[in-house]
């Protein structure tokens, strides 16, 4: 049973999960301070590592970077600084914010959708 839980895909799927949860605790951060002074805006990143992880070698190698994988909130640099030094765009927040909860929404329901196909499988080898 270990291996159906300790796949490639199980364990990128809560990566990616842990990767959106911290996305989205920095989304509500940068929300909550879209009128603070000197503010600057922060993002997660994780997707880029995630990818390189799964295109490289055999499926123990894949889990094992993976595993390594965490999730890095930088500060952004690039968007436009307004007259008080703040860079949060509340427009741009919540349409990422939108964004995220999809993506976790999707990687919920795939999720679910694994579990019951073990389910099955399980149910299946019973008769």
């Amino acid at each position: 049973m270990a291996d159906f839980l300790s796949d490639v895909t199980s364990i990128a799927l809560a990566k990616c999960l842990d990767g959106i949860g911290l996305r989205h605790r920095v989304l509500a951060d940068n929300i909550a301070n879209v009128e603070t002074p000197g503010f600057r805006r922060s993002d997660v990143s994780f997707e880029e590592q995630l990818r390189g992880a799964l295109d490289q070698g055999d499926s123990q190698t894949a889990i094992r970077r993976v595993k390594s994988i965490e999730p890095r909130v930088q500060l952004d640099e690039t968007s436009p600084v307004g007259p008080n030094g703040n860079n949060v765009s509340i427009d741009k927040e919540m349409a990422e914010l939108t964004k995220n909860d999809l993506r976790y929404e999707t990687l919920v329901q795939l999720m679910t959708l694994k579990a019951s196909m073990i389910k099955s499988a399980i149910n299946e080898g019973k008769r």
